[in-house]
């Protein structure tokens, strides 16, 4: 007898974070079940290149659900992790950083507003209704600038453009571009979507500070990409509106 097909793949990128995996796990299997009365769940970890033991404190603690691991023999970046995703088997795709400052609880949530119409929808902890826990510091407000810099070139106005929090249809995430190996092609994702016309909805959704390890972004190099991949849209927008007579 043929296995379900899956309907929701949840896709995790992971590098150097066996200190997080224990606690993910736990909130993973508390949510998972509740996910599988819609159709089956598998869970995708990418260990991009870690050193830490990050797979093997993955197949110990990472029980009670279905799950697989793509390992990267070196560190690839955020953005290779999630194209490595690619391969995944759901219908939908979610994708969620593993250090837990994002709840897995609120998966279902995500998923709902993606099922009532949209073809993304994006964690917004930056929205009105959104909320940031005290403790991520100038991090924040950095991010916050980035996201209503690109109202300027973007259409549509999202409150957050930086989460990796998010629910894609499979088929849509497939045509969207985002080239960048690093954090930048998190926000590529969603800028594509926008520029191909797409519905793109936002989940009011909570922040916290990372509990486990350290963060692996570094600031002022991802800050001078977002600001090259801002004059690259905006010179693109120039150039679809003047056009020759």
């Amino acid at each position: 007898m043929n296995a379900s097909p899956i309907t929701t793949t949840i896709l995790i990128p992971c590098f150097n974070e066996a200190p997080a995996i224990p606690s993910l796990c736990e909130r993973l299997r508390a949510v998972v079940p509740e996910l599988a009365r819609e159709g089956a769940v598998e869970v995708l970890f990418v260990d991009d290149g870690s050193t830490d033991g990050t797979a093997d404190v993955i197949n110990t603690h990472a029980c009670g659900f279905s799950y697989r691991v793509i390992a990267h023999p070196v560190n690839r970046g955020m953005g290779a992790a999630l194209r490595s995703g690619a391969v995944a088997a759901g219908e939908e795709i979610v994708t969620i950083d593993s250090d837990c400052s994002y709840d897995p609880a609120e998966i279902p949530a995500l998923l709902r507003l993606l099922r009532s119409g949209y073809d993304v929808v994006t964690g917004s902890p930056y929205h009105p209704q959104g909320n940031v826990v005290a403790g991520v510091g100038w991090r924040l407000a950095l991010s916050k600038l980035l996201s209503r810099i690109y109202w300027i070139v973007l259409p549509g106005k999202l409150y957050t453009y930086t989460s990796c929090f998010r629910a894609y249809r499979t088929s849509v995430l497939k045509q969207l571009d985002a080239p960048a190996d690093g954090f930048l092609s998190v926000t590529q994702l969603i800028a594509s979507a926008l520029l191909q016309g797409m519905r793109v909805g936002e989940l009011p959704t909570t922040l916290r500070p990372r509990q486990h390890g350290q963060s692996k972004m570094k600031i002022l190099s991802v800050s001078f990409s977002h600001l090259r991949y801002f004059f690259r849209i905006f010179r693109m927008r120039i150039r679809q509106t003047v056009r020759p007579m």
